[in-house]
Order: structure tokens, then C-alpha cells, then sequence
């Protein structure tokens, strides 16, 4: 009988046996659809770009396509000023004719929804049709073409549009996918690792009795391979199938303003192979691996004699993961490639199963010398005499410790970026403009107002630096003091006085040799070129009052008596407060028949923009620590009920001298809680060691903060491991009722 025969013959005839492979199927299944998954996200995100990369602005001889950003109830409409005819290319809608218009679907819902005054007469032209999800970033995403006479769009500005307003690849969420590569393949094998070891001393005196039969251990390898890669391959076939619907699903996660599209979830051809063939080597590998006990001493497995208690050198595992993982911190701050920080923070989990099982061994001991319950004795004993077997059933809930503090390090200290921007009201929207244009454009600005009947207020203010001394400048505006406090977040304070220069507390300026420089512009190639013009001396300087935003300590409001002007040169902001927020707007629209194909801004958008990159962290970190969780608990209650399986003999003989049945449960509790209680605390320190590193790519001197809740994974990981135990007391009773001859 060959191997896979004898294999196919234990599954069909032993249920414990086809019980473990039914479970170490599903786990396989899992990891193997979870990480396909995973893997398609770089591709999803391309697709995506590659969808829209029509949307950026362009010229060729065919025609010019000028791209902007406009707002509607803080979601972005990308605009699109088109003449002449489109490139063509993959997804690319035939470009509309001067007065004609394309819009997204959901654009187009919307402009017939709302006022004109609101959203449709932005696009001054006939609605004649609508683009295809196909060329949209997303489905919901907002667009609109409009198209104009040729020649009447600028071609060099269109080539400057550009990515401003589509944006560029989706860097961050590639970044997310490997480290959730990492996070979760490790767990979905922990619980493969767990089913399969469900039947595991059974199996060993089995394969032991064939050994000692005159089996080779090349024929013992075989039969556990076989046996292996029947569950291996069935579960990574289910897996593979499980992947087409989770797919569904993902699309349905929003990320950066809108869902997916199903097709961007597709895996390549060589992904799908490479998974397929990789995930049942593993598990394959990880069983004859397995065997090492049973191929060298037969007789000692036969025996179920007591395995060597491992050694404190395991310790400089946590040394040399540690070493890694700053080498690989190293690597990513300098060349911005994450594959070395991916592959140490692999390390950094894997050592975790090397210390672990030293460090169980050492809380056995102790608790074995200190007991006070016969039920302590009996778990310090359990944990002191097989430490990698109890070890193993909390290694999952480690892990998701681990897991879990990181993310609760990572994101409220990237809530600390939220905030910055420039120093207008939050609802403030401006516009930067060479000079020579600012005059003409405000006016245009105005007239447009007036004609929709849209309360604003329109500021122009000249963007300068103020020269302190040689190299030591601060930026600032020439404006006078009433329009800074109508447009501004600056407390001016007190308007009256003779014209001055008003600066925050944190800015110091001398009484005399100021002078001011008009603000370079694009094309600017030396700061030297710009006219730069003396204030008098003794000119009063006057403290901005109040409690000003960090941000703003660089900001000096000077009055434009003080300065005559840099004939034309320089930068100009065009600064628009709209009067209430009924009117916020009709006041971009009437921006966007003023300017049209001009990007207007404002620090509420950008807020938001903040806001919706931290509220798409937190969704995809509570997706991620609620599967790490699941596989977690689950691979922890497998372990568990592996556990009572493996030692039946042992518990059906202290039943049968008189044993407590509850005795026992609280021993296996005890089991659990004692290595969970101190291995999950030290990888709540690791996890938080490990974001403290990686926040410290992004934040440069920022602090890292810690709350309370870092506890919570801790906690949660100790009653998980509780509940896990306790899981396994049905089988418990179960063998208690049953006759001490069938052990």
C-alpha cells in the first residue's frame, strides 16, 4: 500500500483524524483567501489609476484638456476644460463639443437634484450624456467635461494641471496591504498549524508504531505528506473559490471617497499559481517538520516520553528580531522601499514563537513551586513539562496582541497631523494668482457675485517675504487690518492706529532695516529676481492678540500704505469668505463661471481630506483586528480541544483516582491565563515599541501617543484565551463519562 492509499485510508476510517483535516481544510481555506485578497489591493489601487489617468490635464496636437478641482458639499468634482479632440487611449469618453457637457452618473443625479445656482450652472453647456464607470476612478466618483472652442483653452497651463487634481498612486494603501500580508498570513497559520495539530500524539504514536514496524522515515515522511496535502490542497482549492466572492465584499469598502470596482479585486495569473503552490508546500513543510521526533527516537513518541524544555539562548531570537527591525526602519527612511521593514516585521512576529514556549516553560516552573490549588499544580506541571504545546494555544491571541496595540499607537498618533493649512477661516476658500492677473480676476470674481446674488466677501492680499536680516526671512501678506480680520484666523485685535506691521508672539522683528520681497512665482528662478522694498524705519510693530494656532507663528500682516507695490511682480492670493453657509455654494459655483478651470481651496477641505484619510485608517485597521481576532480565538479553542484530545489517557487516569472534572477545567483555564497574562503584555510592549519605529517614518520629531486603550488588546486577549480553555470543557466531561479501558 503506498502512501497516499494509507493516508486515504486513515482519514476514511479514523473520525478524530478526518476531523483534524476538515479543520486544517478550513484553515488553509482562509489564509488562502485572505491573502489572495490582500495581494490583489496593489493592483486595485493601479486599476484605479489607470482608469482615471485620462483625467489629467494635457496638451497634444489634437486637442487640450485642462484639469482642476472643484467642491460640492466637501466631495471633489475633478473638471475637466477640454478642446479639440481626445488622445485616445484605454477608457478615454469621446471629449464633448464647445458648450456640451459630460458628467458622471452620480454628478449628473445630483445636478438634477439641487438648484442650479448650487451645482449645474457651474457647467455653463447641454448635458449629452454621461461617462462610464469604466473611465471613473471609482463609481462614485464626481466629473464633469466641458468642452470649449479650440484655441481658447492655455496649453501650458494644461500641462500643469496635471495630478493636482486626480492625484497620485495610492502609496499608503499599498504600504497596508504588506504589513496586512504579514499581520494576517502569520495568524491564518497559526490556526492551520493548530487543526492539524489537533490529533497530533494520536498521529505520532501511529506513525511511531510504523517505525517500529521496520517503516523507513522516507516511508513515514510520505504518509504524513500525503495526509497533509489532501487537507492542503483541498482547502487551498476551497480557498481559491473563496477569494471570487470575498471580492464582492471588498468592493464595498470605501477607500479615498469611493467604493471598487469587482474587476479590480482580479489576481494575476502568476499570483493565483504562485499561492497555490506556495500555501500547501508550507503547510506540507510545517507537518515533516513535525516529524523529527518520530523519524529519530520511534520509541520516545511511542512512549509519549517528555520532550526537552527549551533554552534561555531562545532570548536572542528577540535580539536579532529586534536588530532586523531596525535595520529594516533604517532601509525604508532612507530609499522609501518597504520590503526590508516588511520582511523585519515578519521577524519580529516569528520570534515571538521562538521565546514564547521558553518564557511558558519558565511561568510553569515558578507557579509548579508556588502553588497554592491543586489546580495551579496541575497546570504549572502542564506548562512547565510541554511548554511548546501550551505555548501553542495562546500564540494566536499574541499575535493579535500584538497587532492590536500597534494599531492603537499608530492612529491617534496620526490624528496629531490633522490640522495646518494656511491662515484663512476654515471656510475661507483662496486662490493663488501672479499679480499682474490678481486685479482683472478680482474683478471678474466680483461681478460674477453679484450677478448670482451670492453673499461673500472678496479679499486681495500680496503674498511677500519679510527680509529680518540676511537668510532670515518670514512669510507674510500685505493687507490692511480689516480685511485680515474678515478673511483671516489671525487676531488682529484693534484696527485704529497709524499703519503698522502686525506679527504673532513667536516672531521677532527689529525697529529697523525691514524689507519686503514680492513672493516668487512659477518660473522664478532665483529669489534674487524679484523687487524687494524698504520699509521706514520705526514703524510700529504690533502683537497679534490671542492664542494663535501654531501653524500661524510665521504669518506678519503688513498695511499696504507701508508698501507701494513691486510693479505687477510677485504672488497674489484671492481670498473669498462666503457671508453664511446657505450660500458656500453658490459661491464656488459663481467661482467656477468666474475661473473656470482654476482649483480653489480652503483649510475646511482640506480638513476633510484629513479627516476621510484617518477615517479610512481606522475602517481598515477594525477590519483587520477583527479578523486577526477571529483567527485568533479560533486557532486558541482548536489548541485547547487539541489539547484535551492529545492527553485523554492522562485526564481519563486522574478521573478514574478521583479528580474533580471541575478540578481539571480550572487547571486548563489556569493553563491558558498564566502564559497569556505575561506573553501578551510583552507583546503589547513589543507592539507599541514597533509603532513607536514606524510612526517615527511619517512623524519625524512628532511624539507618539499613548492612551488607555493600549491596555484593551491586552485584556481582551487574556478573557479571549479564558474562553478559549473553557471551550474544551464539553470534551473534558465527555471523557469523564466515558470507560478508562477505551484509553
Amino acid at each position: 500500500m503506498n502512501p497516499v492509499q494509507l493516508a486515504l485510508r486513515v482519514l476514511r476510517v479514523d473520525s478524530r483524524s478526518r476531523l483534524s483535516a476538515v479543520l486544517t481544510a478550513a484553515g488553509v481555506a482562509v489564509a488562502t483567501a485572505l491573502i489572495l485578497f490582500l495581494a490583489t489591493l496593489p493592483n486595485a489601487t493601479e486599476a484605479r489609476m489607470q482608469r482615471s489617468a485620462w483625467q489629467e490635464g494635457s496638451a497634444n496636437p489634437s486637442g487640450v484638456t485642462m484639469a482642476s478641482r472643484d467642491f460640492f458639499e466637501n466631495e471633489t468634482i475633478v473638471r475637466l476644460d477640454v478642446s479639440g479632440e481626445a488622445e485616445p487611449g484605454k477608457g478615454v469618453p469621446d471629449y464633448p463639443g464647445p458648450g456640451e457637457v459630460l458628467l458622471s452618473p452620480r454628478l449628473a443625479e445630483l445636478a438634477q437634484q439641487r438648484p442650479g445656482g448650487e451645482l449645474a450652472d457651474r457647467f455653463a453647456g447641454k448635458v449629452i450624456g454621461t461617462i462610464d464607470e469604466g473611465s471613473l476612478k471609482f463609481p462614485e466618483q464626481l466629473v464633469a467635461v466641458v468642452g470649449h472652442p479650440p484655441g481658447t483653452l492655455d496649453a501650458e497651463k494644461a500641462d500643469l494641471s496635471g495630478s493636482a487634481a486626480v492625484g497620485n498612486s495610492d502609496v499608503m494603501l499599498d504600504v497596508l496591504a504588506g504589513v496586512g500580508i504579514v499581520l494576517l498570513a502569520i495568524p491564518s497559520m497559526v490556526l492551520v498549524a493548530s487543526a492539524a495539530r489537533l490529533t497530533a500524539a494520536r498521529r505520532e504514536r501511529r506513525l511511531a508504531a510504523l517505525r517500529l514496524a521496520g517503516a523507513t522515515p522516507g516511508q513515514v515522511i510520505g504518509v504524513v505528506t500525503a495526509e497533509t496535502a489532501v487537507a492542503a490542497v483541498v482547502g487551498t482549492v476551497a480557498g481559491l473559490l473563496l477569494s471570487w466572492p470575498l471580492r464582492y465584499l471588498g468592493m464595498h469598502i470605501p477607500w479615498g471617497d469611493g467604493t471598487w470596482l469587482a474587476s479590480d479585486f482580479t489576481p494575476s495569473a502568476v499570483t493565483v499559481v504562485l499561492l497555490g503552490l506556495l500555501i500547501p508546500t508550507l503547510v506540507v513543510l510545517a507537518a515533516v517538520l513535525g516529524l523529527r521526533r518520530v523519524v529519530r527516537a520511534p520509541v520516545g513518541a511511542a512512549m509519549s516520553h517528555a520532550r526537552k524544555r527549551p533554552k534561555a539562548w531562545r532570548l536572542l531570537a528577540l535580539v536579532a528580531a529586534g536588530g532586523f527591525f531596525l535595520v529594516g526602519l533604517a532601509s525604508a527612511d532612507q530609499t522609501g522601499g518597504m520590503g526590508l521593514l516588511l520582511a523585519s516585521l515578519a521577524a519580529v512576529l516569528l520570534s515571538a514563537s521562538i521565546v514564547g514556549p521558553w518564557l511558558t516553560g519558565v511561568i510553569g516552573s515558578l507557579f509548579a513551586k508556588m502553588w497554592r490549588k491543586p489546580s495551579v499544580l496541575l497546570a504549572g506541571r502542564r506548562l512547565s513539562s510541554d511548554p511548546q504545546a501550551a505555548y501553542r494555544s495562546v500564540s494566536g491571541i499574541v499575535l493579535a496582541v500584538f497587532v492590536g496595540t500597534m494599531a492603537l499607537t499608530l492612529l491617534p498618533s496620526f490624528e496629531t497631523f490633522a490640522g495646518g493649512g494656511r491662515s484663512f477661516k476654515d471656510s475661507v476658500l483662496y486662490l493663488d494668482v501672479p499679480t499682474a492677473q490678481a486685479v482683472d480676476q478680482e474683478k471678474r470674481i466680483k461681478d460674477q457675485l453679484a450677478s448670482s446674488g451670492a453673499g461673500a466677501t472678496v479679499v486681495r492680499a500680496e503674498r511677500v517675504l519679510v527680509q529680518k536680516a540676511e537668510n532670515d526671512s518670514a512669510s507674510g501678506f500685505v493687507i490692511n487690518c480689516q480685511d485680515a480680520a474678515a478673511v483671516t484666523r489671525l487676531d488682529v485685535g484693534d484696527c485704529a492706529g497709524p499703519p503698522s506691521i502686525r506679527t504673532p508672539g513667536a516672531q521677532e522683528l527689529p525697529s529697523s532695516g525691514l524689507r519686503v520681497q514680492a513672493y516668487p512665482t512659477e518660473g522664478v528662478s532665483s529669489v534674487d529676481e524679484l523687487p524687494t522694498v524698504p520699509l521706514p524705519d520705526g514703524v510700529p510693530v504690533r502683537r497679534l492678540g490671542g492664542s494663535q494656532d501654531p501653524g500661524l507663528d510665521s504669518t506678519v500682516l503688513i498695511d499696504p500704505a507701508l508698501v507701494p507695490g513691486f510693479g505687477g511682480q510677485g504672488e497674489s492670493t484671492l481670498a473669498v469668505s462666503p457671508a453664511t453657509d446657505a450660500d458656500r455654494e453658490k459661491v464656488r459655483t459663481a467661482l467656477a463661471v468666474a475661473l473656470p478651470g482654476e482649483s480653489f481651496n480652503s483649510r475646511e477641505l482640506r480638513l476633510y481630506d484629513q479627516q476621510t484619510i484617518l477615517g479610512d485608517l481606522k475602517r481598515v485597521t477594525a477590519i483587520g483586528l477583527g479578523l486577526t481576532a477571529l483567527l485568533a480565538g479560533c486557532s486558541a479553542a482548536i489548541t485547547a480541544a487539541s489539547s484535551v484530545v492529545d492527553r485523554r489517557r492522562t485526564f481519563a487516569a486522574l478521573i478514574a483516582a478521583g479528580t474533580p472534572v471541575r478540578m481539571l477545567g480550572r487547571a486548563l483555564r489556569a493553563e491558558a491565563a498564566l502564559p497569556a497574562f505575561v506573553a501578551t503584555i510583552g507583546a503589547g510592549a513589543a507592539g507599541i515599541a514597533v509603532a513607536a519605529g514606524i510612526f517615527g517614518l511619517f512623524g519625524d520629531d512628532m511624539p507618539v501617543v499613548l492612551s488607555g486603550w493600549l491596555f484593551a488588546p491586552v485584556v481582551i486577549g487574556m478573557v479571549v484565551a479564558v474562553i478559549a480553555a473553557a471551550s474544551s470543557g464539553p470534551m473534558l466531561r465527555r471523557i469523564g463519562a466515558e470507560r478508562i479501558s477505551e484509553e
